[in-house]
């Protein structure tokens, strides 16, 4: 069931829990042999996104710069770790690409939001 919109919070926030309850669903299903070190690691890298939104939601807006690039790193890592998962045939293709689909929204929010709060007050960007 997909999470309803928090009005108070950002989007990307509901994308990334979204986003989390697909992964926690999808690893549970990885081999045995894989999914207390791959899939682990997905779910951990997952919480940890979701962790870096939630610091940002809190912080100053000069203070949020750093917690939004390491979401950013975040999702460069879970590209990665997916795509593994699908070259072993732990995923499926349509669920790569899900996925993919999934974290390049949640990389476009990002960037807006960095872009949002690294522009000068009174530019035109």
């Amino acid at each position: 069931m997909p999470n309803l919109p928090h009005p108070d919070k950002p989007p990307v926030y509901t994308c990334l829990s979204e986003l989390l309850s697909w992964t926690f669903d999808r690893t549970a299903s990885f081999p045995k042999s894989h999914r207390f070190t791959v899939g682990q690691r997905i779910d951990n890298l997952t919480l940890d996104a979701l962790e870096e939104c939630i610091t940002a939601m809190f912080r100053s807006k000069q203070t949020k710069l750093d917690p939004l690039q390491s979401l950013n790193l975040d999702l460069e890592k879970l590209r990665g770790l997916w795509r593994i998962a699908c070259d072993r045939g732990w995923i499926s293709q349509g669920q790569s690409l899900h996925v993919a689909e999934k974290i390049d929204e949640i990389g476009r929010m990002t960037g807006g939001w960095i872009a949002s709060i690294s522009r000068k007050p009174g530019s035109k960007e």
